[in-house]
């Protein structure tokens, strides 16, 4: 065994860790899937009420600051979905995998390596925006009016990428345990942290200054700061059932492979989610900042189901990772089918909701008409379509689990092209044309995920 030495005494925590495994190796599926994504619920809820309640306090300071935020968000949102998604979903995979194998001393060597390719990541998002602020924003269409308070709000907010990693890495690595409670109620505090402290400094509540957009980035901040200290001491200490021996750390080539092998490939996920959201926001921009913060809050609630189908795909990737592991391919096939199925469900019930009364959403953050035309637009011809993004991302975090990135690949290629393609031919028609072009994208993705799985393509290697 290559790596850390672990030692892992039969204990309380280790008998723990071994039940949770042996629950999603032969529990049934939809009870036991449901199970873990309900112990999820505090992640779901909050990662949700701090994208409405920070739209909302951002909203206060004028569409120009909701302007402002749109042109950094989705780097932010590409960041987070790199360390809880891709990154975290394949440390969450290895972990598991090697939990489902039988082999816990392999699943405490690779907290290490886990830790050390966070760092990697923060900083690979962290120099880039801190240097080149404003070539990112004014590659994103910024203006006089909006320019200056989007490279003060990216320079607050990507100072705390270091944070967001280790937190989004502790964590997968304890979900991989099973212990999912335990992770969503960490994100969760983070979440809490940014709604308090973010809208006290953004508008001056209490005693706090008002800090406009560096009061919302520095709650972002402090946020996930608390919550690696949380996640960092409770690996640490031995209460996930895993016993690392900290006095005799090596490296291992394998275990970095363990994770990049699969999450170098789920890099595709945010970096082609993002640069669609990307293409959008400067074809939007040509409209006016009207319709930017219009779109802006459409494209918003377009990320919120990322957290909302998080709480499923985390256990979908724990437990089909599990049984990748084990080997039993047919229970993992049926679960992330499942999963997909109720993830679908979730967003498209949400999806049509929003499309038919938009001002659910819409009013709580804009009164402006233009802005809000524009947002209800997206969700006009978008919101019936988030079945297939539910879908798409839920059978996404299953794949993860099973190690199996290549359909996800394909599908987010194609998802790409037709809204790039689309998108832009039907920018000459109006906005929508255009968010139309974006709907069809939701329905790429999941069919070919769900085919991907289908097909037969997750065997044994």
């Amino acid at each position: 065994l290559e790596g850390v030495t672990v030692n892992a005494p039969p204990d309380r925590a280790s008998n723990a860790r071994a039940l949770r495994t042996k629950k999603l190796l032969e529990g049934p599926i939809a009870p036991t899937l449901l199970g873990l994504a309900t112990a999820n619920l505090p992640l779901m809820i909050g990662q949700a009420g701090a994208g409405v309640v920070e739209g909302w306090y951002i909203g206060q300071l004028g569409v120009g600051a909701l302007a402002s935020v749109a042109l950094v968000y989705p780097i932010l949102i590409m960041m987070q979905m790199c360390a809880a998604g891709a990154i975290g979903g394949a440390v969450n995979s290895a972990v598991a995998r090697a939990l489902g194998a039988g082999a816990p001393d392999r699943a405490a060597n690779l907290v290490i390596h886990a830790c050390l390719i966070a760092l990697g990541g923060a900083l690979m998002f962290m120099i880039p925006m801190l240097m080149f602020g404003r070539e990112v924003v004014d590659f994103f269409g910024a203006t006089d009016a909006t320019r200056d308070e989007a490279i003060a709000y990216a320079s607050a907010v990507f100072l705390g990428a270091p944070t967001v990693w280790l937190a989004n890495t502790l964590a997968s690595v304890v979900r991989g345990s099973g212990a999912m409670a335990i992770s969503a109620a960490a994100i969760f505090g983070v979440f809490a942290i940014q709604m308090g402290l973010g809208s006290a400094l953004t508008l001056g509540l209490g005693p706090f200054p008002q800090l406009g957009l560096r009061g919302a980035a520095y709650g972002h901040l402090f946020g996930f700061a608390a919550a690696t200290l949380f996640l960092g001491y409770y690996v640490a200490s031995g209460r996930v059932g895993l016993r690392i021996d900290f006095a005799r750390i090596q490296l291992s080539t394998s275990q970095f492979a363990d994770i990049l092998g699969v999450g170098l490939f789920a890099l595709v996920s945010p970096l082609v989610n993002v640069a669609t959201v990307m293409l959008i926001t400067g074809i939007v921009a040509r409209y006016g900042a009207e319709a930017l913060a219009g779109y802006g809050l459409g494209a918003r609630l377009e990320f919120l189901m990322v957290p909302i189908v998080f709480g499923i795909g985390t256990s979908l990737t724990a437990m089909v990772g599990a049984n990748a592991g084990a080997g039993q391919w047919d229970r993992a096939r049926r679960t992330a089918l499942t999963g997909g199925l109720i993830a679908g469900a979730i967003t498209g019930s949400i999806g049509i909701t929003v499309a038919v009364f938009p001002g659910l959403w819409l009013d709580m953050f804009v009164s402006d008409p233009a802005a809000r035309e524009a947002g209800a637009l997206y969700l006009r011809y978008a919101g019936p379509l988030y079945f297939f993004l539910g879908l798409g991302l839920a059978t996404y975090f299953a794949s993860l689990g099973a190690g199996r990135m290549k359909w996800p690949t394909i599908s987010l290629g194609c998802r790409l092209a037709v809204v790039a393609g689309g998108g832009t031919l039907a920018s000459a028609y109006g906005l929508e044309a255009t968010f139309f072009a974006i709907g069809l994208g939701f329905v790429v993705l999941g069919c070919m995920n769900a085919w991907g799985i289908l097909s037969g393509a997750w065997t044994a290697r």
